[in-house]
């Protein structure tokens, strides 16, 4: 099980990059099981990356249904959604909700709320759109053979990052989540 880490009094998420695993190579993902842009793990060494996702812990939290913020399972837990997506017309089924923030459970989506400044500011504008989850699925990201040079300097087609699949939920308040 993953250890919540801080900087300062900060919660940081389990996703996020930290500045010691800069490393960007292809490798099989655990994960995806297939090519995919992978990225050194040493999580909480230097300073967290807000913002940044971990290339392998961003999959493996919606492959394993993990919570963004703690990295605990979130199978048997009220899952949150906090994010822009909308429904997408080029998604495998027309106007699919396809997001790449992982789920979190209830009161981690609440904590997230009151420390990230980036939530706030997209909730303040309309932006962000909690979800309570009932029903999800999982995606993994192809790249193209550009897309993979850009990152990593290798023409192959390889998987880049994970999204979640809404398939049922119902839209809440933060009243919702913070009651």
């Amino acid at each position: 099980m993953a250890k919540q880490l801080y900087f300062g009094n900060t919660p940081v998420p389990y996703t996020v990059s930290w500045s010691g695993e800069d490393r960007i190579f292809l490798g099989k993902c655990p994960n995806s099981k297939r090519l995919s842009i992978c990225q050194e793990s040493n999580r909480g060494e230097g300073k967290p990356k807000f913002g940044a996702p971990h290339m392998v812990r961003q999959r493996e939290a919606i492959a394993k249904c993990l919570c963004d913020l703690c990295g605990k399972s979130i199978r048997n837990s009220t899952k949150v959604s906090l994010s822009q997506a909308r429904p997408q017309g080029h998604a495998a089924s027309p106007f699919d909700i396809l997001q790449v923030e992982p789920l979190l459970h209830r009161k981690c989506a609440a904590i997230c709320m009151e420390w990230c400044p980036s939530l706030k500011d997209q909730l303040a504008t309309g932006d962000l759109i909690i979800r309570q989850v009932r029903s999800h699925g999982c995606q993994f990201a192809l790249y193209s053979e550009q897309g993979v040079f850009e990152a990593v300097g290798v023409r192959k087609k390889a998987v880049s990052h994970a999204k979640v699949h809404l398939q049922k939920y119902t839209v809440r308040d933060l009243a919702w989540l913070t009651g």
